[in-house]
Protein backbone atom coordinates (compact mmCIF):
# COMPACT_ATOMS: atom_id res chain seq x y z
CA UNK A 1 0.00 0.00 0.00
CA UNK A 2 1.58 3.21 -0.98
CA UNK A 3 1.74 6.73 1.36
CA UNK A 4 -1.75 7.91 -0.62
CA UNK A 5 -3.83 4.83 -0.14
CA UNK A 6 -2.91 4.20 3.18
CA UNK A 7 -3.18 8.09 3.95
CA UNK A 8 -6.97 7.65 2.52
CA UNK A 9 -7.23 4.52 4.49
CA UNK A 10 -6.48 5.93 7.97
CA UNK A 11 -6.94 9.50 7.10
CA UNK A 12 -8.47 9.66 10.43
CA UNK A 13 -6.23 8.76 13.08
CA UNK A 14 -3.20 9.60 11.08
CA UNK A 15 -4.35 13.34 11.32
CA UNK A 16 -4.89 12.65 15.11
CA UNK A 17 -1.00 11.34 15.39
CA UNK A 18 0.03 14.69 13.14
CA UNK A 19 -2.47 17.30 14.75
CA UNK A 20 -0.39 16.00 18.07
CA UNK A 21 2.67 16.44 16.66
CA UNK A 22 1.76 19.87 15.24
CA UNK A 23 0.80 20.80 19.14
CA UNK A 24 4.08 19.87 20.56
CA UNK A 25 5.17 22.70 18.87
CA UNK A 26 3.55 25.39 21.93
CA UNK A 27 6.00 23.54 24.46
CA UNK A 28 9.17 22.90 22.17
CA UNK A 29 12.28 25.23 22.70
CA UNK A 30 12.23 27.29 19.16
CA UNK A 31 8.30 28.66 19.92
CA UNK A 32 9.37 29.62 23.66
CA UNK A 33 12.19 30.88 22.58
CA UNK A 34 10.34 33.80 20.87
CA UNK A 35 9.10 35.16 23.67
CA UNK A 36 12.18 35.44 25.83
CA UNK A 37 12.60 38.78 25.34
CA UNK A 38 9.19 39.96 26.43
CA UNK A 39 9.94 37.31 29.36
CA UNK A 40 13.27 38.99 30.40
CA UNK A 41 11.68 42.63 30.04
CA UNK A 42 7.95 41.80 31.85
CA UNK A 43 9.64 40.19 34.89
CA UNK A 44 13.51 42.00 34.76
CA UNK A 45 15.03 38.76 34.31
CA UNK A 46 18.63 38.57 33.23
CA UNK A 47 19.29 35.77 30.68
CA UNK A 48 21.52 33.72 33.25
CA UNK A 49 18.22 33.97 35.33
CA UNK A 50 15.72 32.68 33.20
CA UNK A 51 18.20 30.07 31.03
CA UNK A 52 18.13 28.18 34.99
CA UNK A 53 15.11 28.50 35.48
CA UNK A 54 13.93 26.95 31.88
CA UNK A 55 16.69 24.14 32.46
CA UNK A 56 14.75 23.34 35.84
CA UNK A 57 11.61 23.72 34.16
CA UNK A 58 13.16 21.07 31.62
CA UNK A 59 14.49 18.34 34.34
CA UNK A 60 10.75 18.68 36.28
CA UNK A 61 9.21 17.41 33.20
CA UNK A 62 11.64 15.02 32.45
CA UNK A 63 11.12 13.14 36.26
CA UNK A 64 7.48 13.36 35.57
CA UNK A 65 6.90 11.80 32.13
CA UNK A 66 7.45 8.52 33.10
CA UNK A 67 4.52 8.96 35.71
CA UNK A 68 2.39 10.58 33.77
CA UNK A 69 3.33 9.12 29.93
CA UNK A 70 2.62 5.21 31.31
CA UNK A 71 -1.09 6.05 31.75
CA UNK A 72 -1.52 5.54 28.10
CA UNK A 73 -0.95 2.08 28.19
CA UNK A 74 -3.65 1.56 31.08
CA UNK A 75 -7.24 4.11 29.92
CA UNK A 76 -8.48 4.89 26.58
CA UNK A 77 -6.91 6.87 24.03
CA UNK A 78 -9.54 9.87 23.54
CA UNK A 79 -9.83 9.74 27.06
CA UNK A 80 -6.16 10.43 27.36
CA UNK A 81 -5.35 12.57 23.94
CA UNK A 82 -8.51 14.78 26.07
CA UNK A 83 -6.06 14.71 29.24
CA UNK A 84 -3.04 16.06 27.36
CA UNK A 85 -4.69 18.76 24.97
CA UNK A 86 -6.44 20.23 28.53
CA UNK A 87 -3.09 20.27 29.89
CA UNK A 88 -1.69 21.78 27.01
CA UNK A 89 -4.89 24.57 27.46
CA UNK A 90 -4.08 24.95 30.93
CA UNK A 91 -0.51 25.51 30.18
CA UNK A 92 -1.13 28.39 28.25
CA UNK A 93 -3.87 30.06 30.17
CA UNK A 94 -1.18 29.87 32.89
CA UNK A 95 1.30 31.86 30.55
CA UNK A 96 -1.27 34.27 29.23
CA UNK A 97 -2.21 35.20 32.98
CA UNK A 98 1.27 35.00 34.37
CA UNK A 99 1.48 38.21 36.56
CA UNK A 100 4.70 37.10 38.77
CA UNK A 101 7.87 34.85 37.76
CA UNK A 102 6.50 31.84 39.94
CA UNK A 103 3.31 31.79 37.61
CA UNK A 104 5.64 32.40 34.34
CA UNK A 105 7.31 29.26 35.54
CA UNK A 106 4.61 26.63 36.70
CA UNK A 107 3.14 27.36 32.94
CA UNK A 108 6.62 26.32 31.47
CA UNK A 109 7.11 23.89 33.52
CA UNK A 110 3.54 22.15 32.07
CA UNK A 111 4.27 23.46 28.57
CA UNK A 112 7.37 21.48 28.58
CA UNK A 113 5.33 18.64 30.20
CA UNK A 114 2.18 18.42 28.01
CA UNK A 115 3.45 20.28 24.68
CA UNK A 116 7.47 19.00 24.19
CA UNK A 117 6.67 15.95 26.37
CA UNK A 118 2.89 13.87 26.16
CA UNK A 119 1.70 15.58 22.92
CA UNK A 120 4.79 13.36 21.07
CA UNK A 121 4.51 11.03 23.48
CA UNK A 122 0.72 10.48 22.38
CA UNK A 123 1.20 10.77 18.69
CA UNK A 124 4.03 8.06 18.35
CA UNK A 125 3.07 5.91 20.82
CA UNK A 126 -0.32 5.47 19.08
CA UNK A 127 1.10 5.23 15.41
CA UNK A 128 3.69 2.87 16.49
CA UNK A 129 1.15 0.45 18.53
CA UNK A 130 -2.07 0.16 16.42
CA UNK A 131 -0.35 -0.04 13.38
CA UNK A 132 1.98 -3.23 12.83
CA UNK A 133 2.26 -3.67 9.32
CA UNK A 134 2.24 0.03 8.23
CA UNK A 135 3.73 1.60 11.49
CA UNK A 136 6.95 2.68 10.13
CA UNK A 137 4.38 4.65 7.43
CA UNK A 138 2.54 6.14 10.03
CA UNK A 139 4.96 7.51 12.17
CA UNK A 140 6.21 8.99 9.05
CA UNK A 141 2.78 10.84 8.69
CA UNK A 142 2.43 11.90 12.08
CA UNK A 143 5.97 13.30 12.20
CA UNK A 144 5.15 15.82 9.35
CA UNK A 145 3.50 17.99 12.63
CA UNK A 146 6.69 18.62 13.78
CA UNK A 147 8.41 20.49 10.27
CA UNK A 148 4.92 21.97 9.74
CA UNK A 149 4.95 23.92 13.23
CA UNK A 150 8.63 25.04 12.44
CA UNK A 151 7.54 26.02 9.81
CA UNK A 152 4.51 27.89 9.86
CA UNK A 153 4.54 29.08 13.71
CA UNK A 154 7.98 30.99 14.25
CA UNK A 155 5.63 33.49 11.79
CA UNK A 156 2.16 33.15 12.96
CA UNK A 157 3.79 34.09 16.63
CA UNK A 158 5.73 36.84 15.12
CA UNK A 159 3.37 38.67 13.24
CA UNK A 160 0.97 38.07 16.89
CA UNK A 161 3.70 39.51 18.97
CA UNK A 162 3.86 43.05 16.35
CA UNK A 163 0.50 43.50 17.01
CA UNK A 164 -0.32 42.55 20.61
CA UNK A 165 1.33 41.75 23.65
CA UNK A 166 2.66 38.51 24.73
CA UNK A 167 0.07 38.27 27.25
CA UNK A 168 -2.76 38.66 24.38
CA UNK A 169 -1.11 36.69 21.72
CA UNK A 170 -0.76 33.50 24.33
CA UNK A 171 -4.14 34.22 25.10
CA UNK A 172 -5.17 34.08 20.88
CA UNK A 173 -3.27 30.62 21.23
CA UNK A 174 -5.64 29.27 24.12
CA UNK A 175 -8.58 30.23 21.96
CA UNK A 176 -7.06 28.09 19.10
CA UNK A 177 -6.47 25.18 21.81
CA UNK A 178 -10.14 25.00 23.26
CA UNK A 179 -11.81 26.15 20.16
CA UNK A 180 -10.02 23.96 17.40
CA UNK A 181 -7.78 21.36 19.08
CA UNK A 182 -9.91 20.08 22.41
CA UNK A 183 -12.97 19.44 19.68
CA UNK A 184 -10.97 17.99 17.07
CA UNK A 185 -9.96 15.91 19.84
CA UNK A 186 -13.06 14.57 20.84
CA UNK A 187 -14.49 14.12 17.16
CA UNK A 188 -11.15 12.78 14.95
CA UNK A 189 -11.69 8.94 16.95
CA UNK A 190 -14.42 7.71 15.51
CA UNK A 191 -15.99 4.59 17.52
CA UNK A 192 -14.31 1.82 15.57
CA UNK A 193 -10.72 3.09 16.19
CA UNK A 194 -11.16 3.91 20.48
CA UNK A 195 -13.20 0.84 21.12
CA UNK A 196 -10.25 -0.68 20.04
CA UNK A 197 -8.49 1.54 22.69
CA UNK A 198 -10.99 1.02 24.79
CA UNK A 199 -10.76 -3.51 24.50
CA UNK A 200 -6.82 -3.33 24.99
CA UNK A 201 -6.83 -1.14 28.01
CA UNK A 202 -9.91 -2.47 30.12
CA UNK A 203 -7.82 -5.49 31.05
CA UNK A 204 -4.16 -3.69 31.73
CA UNK A 205 -3.22 -3.96 35.30
CA UNK A 206 -2.36 -0.41 36.51
CA UNK A 207 0.75 -1.56 39.25
CA UNK A 208 3.95 0.05 39.28
CA UNK A 209 6.05 0.64 36.35
CA UNK A 210 9.07 -0.51 38.59
CA UNK A 211 8.71 -4.41 37.24
CA UNK A 212 8.83 -3.25 33.57
CA UNK A 213 11.73 -0.90 34.07
CA UNK A 214 13.70 -3.64 35.87
CA UNK A 215 13.41 -6.33 33.05
CA UNK A 216 14.92 -3.63 30.62
CA UNK A 217 17.60 -2.82 32.76
CA UNK A 218 18.04 -6.35 32.21
CA UNK A 219 18.16 -6.61 28.34
CA UNK A 220 21.48 -5.94 27.12
CA UNK A 221 20.18 -4.20 24.07
CA UNK A 222 18.59 -1.48 26.29
CA UNK A 223 22.31 -0.15 27.61
CA UNK A 224 23.89 -0.62 23.75
CA UNK A 225 21.13 1.58 21.84
CA UNK A 226 20.39 3.89 24.74
CA UNK A 227 23.60 5.94 23.38
CA UNK A 228 22.28 5.93 19.72
CA UNK A 229 19.16 6.95 20.84
CA UNK A 230 20.13 9.66 23.33
CA UNK A 231 23.68 11.43 21.63
CA UNK A 232 22.12 12.93 18.66
CA UNK A 233 19.60 15.10 20.95
CA UNK A 234 21.97 16.01 23.27
CA UNK A 235 24.62 17.59 20.51
CA UNK A 236 22.16 19.02 18.42
CA UNK A 237 20.34 20.91 21.46
CA UNK A 238 23.87 22.11 22.37
CA UNK A 239 24.98 23.20 18.53
CA UNK A 240 21.78 24.57 17.87
CA UNK A 241 21.28 26.97 20.75
CA UNK A 242 25.03 28.23 20.19
CA UNK A 243 24.74 28.37 16.77
CA UNK A 244 25.96 31.63 16.51
CA UNK A 245 29.21 30.60 18.36
CA UNK A 246 28.93 27.76 16.13
CA UNK A 247 28.87 29.87 12.99
CA UNK A 248 31.31 32.67 14.30
CA UNK A 249 34.28 30.28 15.24
CA UNK A 250 34.09 28.48 12.04
CA UNK A 251 33.93 30.95 9.62
CA UNK A 252 30.46 31.30 8.43
CA UNK A 253 28.17 34.36 9.21
CA UNK A 254 24.96 34.37 11.43
CA UNK A 255 23.03 34.86 8.03
CA UNK A 256 24.53 31.80 6.31
CA UNK A 257 23.57 29.37 9.27
CA UNK A 258 19.99 30.75 9.21
CA UNK A 259 19.34 30.45 6.15
CA UNK A 260 20.92 26.75 6.00
CA UNK A 261 18.10 26.02 8.66
CA UNK A 262 16.03 25.44 4.64
CA UNK A 263 18.52 22.23 4.16
CA UNK A 264 17.41 21.08 7.59
CA UNK A 265 14.03 21.22 7.36
CA UNK A 266 14.42 19.53 4.04
CA UNK A 267 16.48 16.82 5.24
CA UNK A 268 14.35 16.71 7.95
CA UNK A 269 11.04 15.72 5.80
CA UNK A 270 12.22 14.09 2.97
CA UNK A 271 14.58 11.23 5.52
CA UNK A 272 11.24 10.90 7.44
CA UNK A 273 8.86 10.14 4.27
CA UNK A 274 11.39 7.83 3.06
CA UNK A 275 12.07 6.08 5.99
CA UNK A 276 9.02 5.10 7.10
CA UNK A 277 8.42 2.34 3.61
CA UNK A 278 12.12 0.89 4.69
CA UNK A 279 10.79 0.12 8.15
CA UNK A 280 8.05 -1.53 6.56
CA UNK A 281 10.14 -3.50 4.45
CA UNK A 282 13.00 -4.24 6.50
CA UNK A 283 12.31 -3.37 10.17
CA UNK A 284 13.35 -0.65 12.43
CA UNK A 285 15.67 -3.03 14.21
CA UNK A 286 17.92 -3.55 11.07
CA UNK A 287 18.12 0.07 10.07
CA UNK A 288 18.83 1.62 13.71
CA UNK A 289 22.66 1.14 14.09
CA UNK A 290 23.00 3.36 10.45
CA UNK A 291 19.93 6.27 11.50
CA UNK A 292 22.93 8.86 13.42
CA UNK A 293 25.75 8.22 10.36
CA UNK A 294 23.96 11.19 8.72
CA UNK A 295 24.71 13.25 11.70
CA UNK A 296 28.54 12.00 11.86
CA UNK A 297 29.03 12.69 8.21
CA UNK A 298 26.91 16.61 9.20
CA UNK A 299 29.74 16.96 12.04
CA UNK A 300 32.59 16.49 9.76
CA UNK A 301 31.55 18.86 7.06
CA UNK A 302 31.51 21.29 10.11
CA UNK A 303 34.71 20.16 11.16
CA UNK A 304 36.24 20.64 8.08
CA UNK A 305 34.33 23.93 6.84
CA UNK A 306 35.63 24.10 3.38
CA UNK A 307 33.59 26.79 2.30
CA UNK A 308 30.15 28.26 2.76
CA UNK A 309 28.50 25.39 1.00
CA UNK A 310 29.22 23.32 4.04
CA UNK A 311 26.89 24.46 6.08
CA UNK A 312 23.90 23.72 4.21
CA UNK A 313 25.69 20.11 3.37
CA UNK A 314 25.99 19.95 8.01
CA UNK A 315 22.38 20.79 8.61
CA UNK A 316 21.03 19.00 5.84
CA UNK A 317 22.74 15.88 7.39
CA UNK A 318 21.60 16.83 10.47
CA UNK A 319 17.82 17.16 9.71
CA UNK A 320 17.84 13.60 7.77
CA UNK A 321 19.40 11.61 11.06
CA UNK A 322 16.22 13.72 12.81
CA UNK A 323 13.87 12.77 10.58
CA UNK A 324 14.83 9.35 10.76
CA UNK A 325 14.62 9.18 14.08
CA UNK A 326 11.54 10.81 15.03
CA UNK A 327 10.09 7.56 13.67
CA UNK A 328 12.90 4.74 13.99
CA UNK A 329 12.60 4.83 17.64
CA UNK A 330 8.97 4.38 18.31
CA UNK A 331 8.92 1.17 15.39
CA UNK A 332 12.17 -0.23 17.37
CA UNK A 333 10.42 -0.40 20.85
CA UNK A 334 7.17 -2.07 19.39
CA UNK A 335 9.63 -4.73 17.64
CA UNK A 336 12.07 -5.40 20.28
CA UNK A 337 9.44 -5.20 23.56
CA UNK A 338 5.92 -5.43 21.85
CA UNK A 339 2.90 -3.14 22.01
CA UNK A 340 1.12 -3.78 25.24
CA UNK A 341 3.63 -1.77 27.81
CA UNK A 342 5.02 0.46 24.88
CA UNK A 343 3.72 3.81 26.44
CA UNK A 344 5.51 2.95 29.65
CA UNK A 345 8.97 2.24 27.41
CA UNK A 346 8.83 5.33 25.29
CA UNK A 347 7.83 7.36 28.45
CA UNK A 348 11.10 6.64 30.08
CA UNK A 349 13.28 6.75 26.96
CA UNK A 350 11.73 10.15 26.10
CA UNK A 351 12.56 11.39 30.09
CA UNK A 352 15.93 10.36 29.46
CA UNK A 353 16.16 12.24 26.37
CA UNK A 354 14.53 15.63 27.93
CA UNK A 355 17.02 14.66 31.07
CA UNK A 356 19.94 15.00 28.39
CA UNK A 357 18.90 17.86 26.56
CA UNK A 358 18.34 19.65 29.67
CA UNK A 359 22.48 19.32 30.49
CA UNK A 360 23.94 19.97 26.73
CA UNK A 361 23.38 23.66 27.02
CA UNK A 362 24.89 23.49 30.51
CA UNK A 363 28.34 21.70 29.31
CA UNK A 364 28.19 23.05 25.67
CA UNK A 365 28.12 26.88 27.30
CA UNK A 366 30.82 25.58 30.03
CA UNK A 367 32.91 24.54 26.93
CA UNK A 368 32.46 27.56 25.40
CA UNK A 369 33.40 29.90 28.34
CA UNK A 370 36.37 27.82 28.59
CA UNK A 371 37.54 28.75 25.49
CA UNK A 372 37.44 25.12 23.91
CA UNK A 373 37.67 25.42 20.16
CA UNK A 374 34.34 24.41 18.56
CA UNK A 375 36.75 22.25 16.23
CA UNK A 376 37.55 20.11 19.18
CA UNK A 377 33.75 20.17 20.63
CA UNK A 378 32.74 19.00 17.34
CA UNK A 379 34.90 16.06 16.88
CA UNK A 380 34.28 15.07 20.53
CA UNK A 381 30.64 14.83 19.19
CA UNK A 382 32.00 12.88 16.08
CA UNK A 383 33.45 10.48 18.32
CA UNK A 384 30.80 9.62 20.54
CA UNK A 385 28.90 8.70 17.88
CA UNK A 386 31.00 6.70 16.11
CA UNK A 387 31.42 4.62 19.21
CA UNK A 388 27.31 4.74 19.38
CA UNK A 389 27.28 3.21 15.88
CA UNK A 390 29.35 0.28 16.98
CA UNK A 391 27.57 -0.07 20.22
CA UNK A 392 24.12 -0.12 18.03
CA UNK A 393 25.35 -2.51 15.97
CA UNK A 394 26.42 -4.95 18.77
CA UNK A 395 22.94 -4.93 20.23
CA UNK A 396 21.56 -6.73 17.18
CA UNK A 397 24.75 -9.03 16.61
CA UNK A 398 25.40 -10.71 19.96
CA UNK A 399 24.59 -13.63 21.21
CA UNK A 400 23.47 -12.79 24.76
CA UNK A 401 19.91 -13.78 25.62
CA UNK A 402 17.02 -11.52 24.91
CA UNK A 403 14.43 -10.45 27.27
CA UNK A 404 11.09 -10.94 26.92
CA UNK A 405 8.29 -8.20 28.95
CA UNK A 406 6.10 -9.51 30.97
CA UNK A 407 3.54 -8.69 33.42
Amino acid sequence: MNYLQFARKERRILSFGLSFTFMSSFGQTFLISLFVPYFLKSFSLSNATFGSMYSAATLISAGTLPYVGKWIDHIPLRKYSLIVATGLLVASLTLALSWHIAILFVGIVLLRISGQGLSSHTARTTMARYFEYQRGKALSIASLGYPIGEGILPATITGLLGIFSWHTTWGIIVLFIGIIFLPWVWLILNKREYSLVDEESSDKKTESSWPIYRMLLKDYRFWLVTPAVLLPPFWITGLFLYQVSVAEQLGWSATLIASAFIGFAGGRVASSLSIGPAIDRVSAETIFPFYILPFGIGLLFAFYHPGNWSAFAYMIFVGITLGIGSNIKSALWAELYGTEFLGTIRSLFSSLMVFSTAMSPFLMGWAIDHNMAMESIIMIAFISIVIATFMAFAAFHSNFGEVTLER
